[in-house]
């Protein structure tokens, strides 16, 4: 950026590469997508964080690529870099982390050195599988004890 002044205060970078980064998604991505991705950080974001249930369209299924999820990891790691003393988030990486039985096509930002450790995506994939496992679980005797109990059909 010839000219451009680059900030001293950690935070002041962090916000100004987060908002960066975010131009340069709406230039290379299909609008259609980049309103959709933006959306779906913004309810993130609304929703306080932490695990959430993201339900779309079918038309939204189509535009919510693995690239568009990746690119919304790569946003939540300049979230939260944002946060004072979380600032090397923003160098956190996108890694696939494959297949397990339960869980398909997983994705995590990690921190660099993690990203080149098999053992620890492994691991990663492995505890991300049994939670899947057990989400699982859990949704089939909720359906269970619903039937039982009369309040669905079948």
């Amino acid at each position: 950026m010839a000219g451009a002044e680059v900030p001293e205060d950690p935070a002041q970078l962090v916000r100004a590469r987060y908002a960066l980064y975010v131009e340069t998604l709406r230039a290379r991505m299909p609008q259609e997508q980049f309103d959709l991705l933006m959306e779906v950080f913004r309810a993130y974001v609304k929703a306080g964080g932490g695990r959430f249930l993201l339900t779309l369209e079918p038309q939204e299924r189509a535009l919510f690529t693995e690239e568009v999820q990746q690119e919304l990891l790569n946003l939540l790691g300049l979230l939260g870099a944002m946060t004072p003393g979380h600032e090397d988030r923003a160098d956190h990486v996108v890694v696939r982390l494959g297949d397990g039985e339960h869980a398909k096509a997983a994705m995590s930002l990690v921190p660099p050195d993690v990203a080149n450790d098999p053992e620890k995506l492994r691991a990663m994939r492995d505890k991300l599988d049994a939670q899947q496992h057990r989400r699982e679980q859990d949704t089939s005797e909720v359906e269970a004890i619903a039937r039982a109990s009369g309040m669905t059909d079948g």
